[in-house]
This record gives structure tokens, sequence and C-alpha cells, in this order.
């Protein structure tokens, strides 16, 4: 009995563990955003499909130092963004990211309130691929 209880909890350690690192180094499948324009209007929903692209915006954000701290800026961010992710094996699921280029802060909507701070070469990074991909 004690073996069958080991051999179970091992199997489902197993099948866990398995579900969660196949969804760990998936870059985005897609990525939609809207940039700010002169006049304070968000303009039309563009798609970044290139996968070299998203992959490179993924480790842009996954390179940023987040704290678990509401963003403090009055003013709507430069660049709204959704980073949409699509396993094989599970639902898609999306990360929402507001980005402000003059205060070098990135903002995570969503699942959760955080803020970071972007490098000066970060900030280069995100406005030559949002400004390129219009």
């Amino acid at each position: 009995m004690k073996r069958m209880l080991v051999g179970c909890v091992l199997w489902m350690g197993l099948l866990l563990g398995g579900c969660a690192s196949s969804e760990e180094n998936l870059n985005p499948s897609r990525i939609e955003y809207q940039t700010l324009d002169a006049d304070g209007n968000y303009g039309p929903t563009r798609t970044i499909t290139d996968a070299e692209t998203s992959a490179q915006l993924d480790r842009t954000t996954e390179e940023v130092e987040w704290e678990d701290q509401p963003v403090l800026i009055e003013r709507e961010p430069d660049v709204k963004a959704t980073f949409v992710y699509t396993p094989d094996d599970a639902p898609e699921r999306s990360l929402d990211f507001g980005i402000w280029y003059e205060e070098q802060m990135m903002g995570g909507i969503n699942p959760k309130d955080s803020r970071g701070v972007l490098t000066a070469e970060q900030v280069t990074l995100l406005q030559a691929i949002f400004d390129k991909a219009e």
C-alpha cells in the first residue's frame, strides 16, 4: 500500500512538473498593441506575429526588475500591449502591459498590478519595435 501511494505521488509530481515546464519557455504567439498619438488618443490595435520580434519583446519583459508596486504615473501609457501565449496543450492566456517611455517604466496590468524600471537600451529597443511595426 505504501509503495502504491509513493508511486502515485511521484507520478502526479512528474505530470504536474511536465505541464508547468512546458509553458515556461513559451514565446508569445502574437503581441497586440496600441500607441498613444500626439492628441492623447490611442491608434488602432496592431498585431506583431513575427516569432523573432515576439521573442525579443518577451525577453525584454523578463529582463525588467519587477516590483509589486502600482504604477504611480497619472498619464496614459505610450503603448498598451497584450502578450498572447498559445500553448499546445492549454488554453490561450495573455499578459497586459503599459509602457511609459519618458519615465522608463513598464507596468504589468494583468495578472497583478506591478511596475518595472526600464534601462535606456530597453526603451530604445521597445520604441524601435513598436514604431517600426506601425
